[in-house]
């Protein structure tokens, strides 16, 4: 009697349906030995780790120059990131540190390191960055596998299979590129990973998420991978594979479709035009952008540069990055938010003092201002750029007036030591991200005192709702259909059209194909989404009337509940929308 079929929930990280035989392979490299050295070794064990170092950084270097550039955009920046990890400072300076004081082997004292900065990320209030924390064990992995001489790449035969995992190492996904598999299964990783982008780049549908997947799946168990609903179906019926590889076909017709569809133009279905901006982490994105033809970047998010080193970044280092990105997005216009990371994220120092609740604490706007030396080095960088083209400084976690006065002081401030040496000074302007509740209450009398506003939905809905979305418990509460959260946004768009200030929106609730057409009908004219939303939005967008979402946007205005407003919009737009909400997923009927 063969297996029973059993589903298996994680979380869907890559859209698509994916049929196959699962295809075990053990990511985790064997637990490394630990040993302590004696006298007058520490020398020989620190010449092991920097070789080690080298040659994992020489692979992912032949890796990237192999693949070149027919390799997917997105893939080759995550080489990037963690071939800048190699050459991170901290991870070295930590491990040697280990070796000498601590007395213990190259491996030991890379674990030791990696641990240390990979937990201090994974407390960061900003998502991003704890995500981060799995790329840094990525490296560790690699570094500790050439310390013992080992091997990190997958079998040689993949094609047809669904590859299950605990986790994918960037280098080793290398394969996928020329042997793509049907599906990606892992029980690490998280929709914003870095296996989640590489999946989403390769158009590879992946589940992730599901802890100790690899126990529960035999070898060859034929298997049923849902990307969208996040789910994993165990030895299927016959007919459930059949209608799973037909949803698969049909979603990569229709992603195929919105591809040859693209252009500059964005504009309604009743003509009104949409301004469509693309959100950036890394300086090699701001070239893609150009590709995808956006209007700009709105959001371009500084903080990979002081992640986890034990110095900032110096004034002249962030000048040069920042001019690049202008100079490469030219003659469109960069939007550059200023340091959003919490106080602990500059420190990985065992004493620094841990707080209950880092997002309620020292973290963006509040840091800036708490380290003058650190925003004024950023500041000033940020001006120097302004110089090389059109570029506008973003403040993130406003709460009220007072704190966008003190921003501005130290701007001005900026602007005047710069002067005083003599450097090329530009004008940007200034503008500020709407996230906090009392910033919108106060958005009236923000918008007066700056150049612009940006919604940042990911972080209202969370300070709105009081719901901290890495908290699975109470995760399902952050409903950014909330009535709450909409009558929010509604304030902000009087506010901002009052004294007539640009607004745009930079959050997730831009790029959501079921949510879009209520924000629209609330009025939000400037979109900020990421590079591979930017075809389902721009579809999206080409297929909605603003009078009749204008229409859905006051009903919604009045409900009482999410539910509600979920049932109103899917109410008016299901004829319009219902087959792009069916192909990526979004239940509606």
């Amino acid at each position: 009697m063969g297996r029973p079929r059993e589903e298996l929930r994680g979380i869907g990280a890559s859209p698509g349906v994916g049929v196959g035989p699962a295809l075990l392979v053990d990511s985790q490299n064997p637990h490394a030995r630990h040993h302590h050295i004696g006298s007058g070794e520490a020398a020989f064990e620190i010449e092991r780790l920097k070789a080690a170092i080298e040659r994992s950084r020489c692979e992912l270097e032949d890796i990237r120059a192999r693949l070149g550039e027919e390799a997917p955009a997105d893939y080759r920046l995550i080489l990037e990131a963690h071939l800048m990890m190699h050459s991170d400072e901290l991870l070295i300076d930590v491990a040697t540190k280990a070796i000498e004081d601590e007395a213990v082997n190259a491996e030991w004292a890379v674990e030791r390191a990696v641990g240390q900065i990979a937990r201090h990320l994974a407390q960061a209030p900003v998502d991003y960055f704890r995500d981060r924390s799995a790329d840094v064990e990525h490296v560790g992995r690699r570094i500790i596998a050439q310390l013992a001489g080992r091997s990190s790449s997958l079998p040689a035969e993949l094609a047809g299979s669904v590859l299950v995992t605990d986790d994918l190492h960037p280098a080793d996904a290398a394969q996928l590129i020329e042997t793509p598999v049907a599906a990606l299964v892992t029980g690490l990783g998280s929709a914003t990973s870095h296996t989640a982008i590489l999946a989403r780049t390769l158009e590879i549908p992946t589940v992730v998420g599901i802890a100790g997947i690899v126990e529960q799946v035999g070898e060859g168990d034929e298997l049923v991978v849902d990307g969208f609903a996040g789910r994993v179906v165990l030895e299927p019926e016959p007919a459930e594979c059949d209608r799973a590889r037909l949803r698969g076909q049909r979603w990569r017709q229709f992603t195929q479709k919105l591809r040859e569809q693209a252009g500059d133009r964005v504009e309604t279905r009743d003509g009104v035009p949409i301004e469509l901006l693309a959100n950036v982490d890394l300086p090699a994105e701001a070239a893609l952008a150009q590709e995808e033809g956006v209007h700009g970047i709105g959001l371009y998010r500084t903080e990979f540069l002081f992640m986890s080193r034990r110095e900032p970044p110096s004034e002249d280092e962030q000048a040069q990055v920042y001019s690049d990105i202008v100079r490469v997005s030219a003659p469109r216009s960069v939007t550059l938010r200023t340091i959003d990371l919490g106080g602990d994220a500059l420190s990985i120092e065992s004493h620094a003092p841990r707080v209950p609740n880092p997002a309620l604490g020292l973290r963006a706007i509040r840091l800036g201002l708490a380290r003058p030396e650190l925003f004024h080095d950023q500041l000033k960088a940020l001006l120097r750029a302004a110089a090389e083209g059109r570029i506008r400084v973003m403040f993130p976690l406003i709460s009220g007036v007072h704190e966008l006065r003190l921003a501005k002081a130290a701007l001005s401030q900026a602007r005047r030591e710069l002067l005083t040496r003599g450097e090329r000074v530009g004008e940007p302007e200034v503008g500020v991200m709407i996230e906090l509740p009392s910033a919108v209450v106060m958005a009236d009398r923000l918008a007066r005192e700056c150049d612009f506003l940006s919604v940042g939905t990911n972080d209202l809905v969370q300070y709105g709702l009081a719901v901290d979305r890495a908290n699975p418990e109470v995760a399902y509460l952050a409903e950014s259909l909330d009535p709450a959260i909409l009558r929010m946004l509604d304030s902000v768009v009087r506010a901002a059209s009052a004294v007539d200030k640009p607004l745009s929106m930079c959050g997730d609730m831009a790029a959501d194909a079921l949510v879009l057409p209520l924000v629209l009908g609330l009025g939000y004219r400037v979109l900020s989404v990421p590079l591979s939303a930017v075809p389902l939005v721009r579809e999206v967008v080409r297929r909605v009337d603003t009078t009749t979402a204008r229409a859905l946007a006051e009903k919604a205005l009045d409900c009482a509940t999410a539910e509600e407003v979920r049932a109103a919009l899917v109410a008016e737009f299901a004829g319009q929308l219902g087959d792009l909400w069916s192909e990526t997923g979004i239940e509606h009927a």
